[in-house]
């Protein structure tokens, strides 16, 4: 099972932006590497990998910033999702996982 969590903007007391993120749904999922690899971003080498994640059909799972998905202590970005047969039974996630530098 993974959780798809979502980000939620709150202003603090200083005036500055903080972002809480919350469960938005746990639901099965088959979770698949794909690639691992590093980049130089800024000078630095970082490491990243990249997942896909099959589940069943959901409409509400979107592609943008406000939404991760967090399975067995790592947390992945949600930079793709597609309907593999087109018949909305399932949803397929492209994640990727920053691993630091």
């Amino acid at each position: 099972r993974v959780v798809i969590e979502s980000a939620a903007e709150s202003t603090d007391s200083q005036g500055g932006q903080t972002t809480s993120w919350s469960t938005f749904a746990t639901v099965w999922a088959k979770l698949e590497p794909l690639s691992a690899g590093e980049i130089r971003f800024s000078d630095q080498i970082q490491y990243r990998r990249t997942h896909k994640c099959w589940m069943r059909y959901r409409s509400d799972v979107t592609v943008d910033t406000s939404m991760r998905v967090f399975f067995n202590s790592r947390y992945f970005q949600i930079k793709g999702l597609r309907q593999p047969d087109e018949r909305k039974f399932f949803l397929l996630l492209d994640l990727e996982e920053n691993v630091g530098t």
